[in-house]
């Protein structure tokens, strides 16, 4: 049972809802071990993919400043307290980022800081409306950017503009981050974005399972092989992909559709 974040699955997509809608979806201890828990359930399924989303206004207003999470009436007094905090907040983004699966952030609206852009980032694609806003806050607060966005962010847009983002706290407009490549996708309103988080699933649930688990494997070794290493993966990927029942139905399909447009 979980209170503060929503767990469905829409055949075989896990979705995966922020349900503080009062508190902006800001992530508090108990959402934290929510998340933890459920992320590790679905690495551990049968999903071909995962959506994560927000309810109310915002996808995530970050954390929750009225909670330990900034060392509030943390009883500690050693000098790592503060480590330790933050290595426990930050297994949230491992648990998104190491997911075997496709993965889909679908923000409602703004991404704040590491609590809610962090989410985000870890994801493999985004999916945003018109007029959200993705921003970093350590400037704000005289504390080092966390939750991952120092490594996320520049493999996204380079350095320098992950630089412009911590130091001043830029609120990269929706268009704009569409341009650098922090969003895949612009809907003009809630209603859309939801329609085609619906039509992501219909065709994920198309899809074979064990095609797309190694289609995510192939494509994040990708960043860090050379080319010689990559060709080697995908040939051994498609190797075993060409001989499942999943591949031959789909090729038989496919060429069938295509066989009709011709005679038509």
């Amino acid at each position: 049972m979980t209170e503060k974040i929503k767990f469905e699955r829409h055949g075989d997509v896990a979705v995966i809802t922020l349900n503080r809608p009062q508190q902006l979806n800001a992530l508090d201890p108990q959402m934290l071990e929510e998340l933890v828990e459920t992320l590790a359930t679905v690495a551990g399924s049968s999903v071909k993919a995962l959506v994560l989303t927000g309810s109310g206004r915002l996808f995530s207003a970050g954390v929750d400043l009225s909670t330990p999470f900034f060392m509030e009436n943390v009883d500690d007094p050693s000098v790592y307290s503060g480590k330790r905090l933050l290595d426990s907040q930050h297994r949230v983004i491992r648990a998104i980022f190491d997911l075997p699966v496709p993965t889909l952030a679908a923000m409602n609206g703004h991404a704040v800081g590491g609590g809610g852009f962090g989410l985000a980032m870890a994801c493999d694609i985004r999916f945003a409306v018109r007029g959200a806003r993705m921003w970093m806050v350590p400037g704000a607060l005289d504390v080092v950017q966390d939750f991952g966005l120092s490594w996320l962010v520049q493999r996204v847009i380079g350095p320098s503009r992950a630089y412009h983002m911590a130091l001043t706290g830029y609120q990269v407009p929706t268009e704009e981050a569409a341009q650098w490549g922090l969003v895949n996708e612009l809907h003009d309103d809630a209603a859309a974005l939801a329609s085609r988080v619906d039509a992501f699933i219909a065709q994920i649930n198309g899809m074979g399972g064990d095609a797309v688990r190694m289609l995510k494997t192939v494509l994040r070794l990708g960043e860090t092989s050379n080319l010689k290493e990559q060709l080697e993966v995908e040939a051994i990927a498609n190797g075993l992909a060409f001989q499942s029942d999943e591949f031959k139905a789909r090729k038989a399909a496919y060429v069938e559709t295509k066989n009709s447009k011709g005679k038509s």
